[in-house]
């Protein structure tokens, strides 16, 4: 039985770190055909888990391709699913279907630096910098998903002690 590739769920990781009231981020270039989204946008690292990789490692491994930080995993803090184009808008390009465990991490070594997506070609690369950002100003960047400068504000004041894991859905 052959499988088809675009009907498989894909599973992502993400990383939240944190360090000196700010919050790591990759801005990356609009990755649908939607025009309701920025030409560019501030994303937590993190990629695509390759078959027989554990997720702490996939998550080690994509902090080091897209940010040049090597990390501790820490705790889940939330599941993102993203169903594209989003229900009810058939016009925003192919189906994409992924579930983004975003766990919390600390950064351990490393240089930063602006990183590239292996699986991309040197012209077709997404990622356009990467950068600390000032947490008490995130909602005044361009970040995706929406929900994510509350999330990392409220988790931030209690230093995510308090934060149980959440699901959100492409919508949120």
């Amino acid at each position: 039985m052959s499988i088809d590739r675009k009907s498989v769920v894909k599973l992502r990781v993400v990383a939240i770190c944190i360090q000196d009231g700010q919050v790591l981020l990759v801005k990356h270039k609009r990755f649908t055909h939607s025009e309701s989204f920025p030409e560019a946008y501030w994303i937590l690292p993190g990629g695509g888990v390759e078959h027989g990789e554990t997720m702490e490692d996939a998550l080690k491994r994509e902090m080091i391709e897209e940010t040049g930080l090597e990390c501790e995993v820490g705790r889940l803090l939330f599941i993102k699913e993203l169903l594209y184009p989003f229900p009810g808008a058939p016009d925003q390009g192919d189906l994409h279907h992924s579930v983004s465990l975003c766990f919390l991490a600390t950064v351990t070594g490393g240089t930063l630096q602006t990183g590239t997506d292996p699986e991309f070609p040197e012209d077709k690369q997404v990622i356009l910098e990467t950068n600390w950002l000032p947490i008490d100003t995130l909602e005044t960047y361009p970040i995706y998903p929406p929900f994510l400068p509350a999330f990392v504000k409220e988790g931030y004041q209690n230093s995510f002690e308090a934060v149980l894991p959440e699901y959100f859905d492409s919508l949120k």
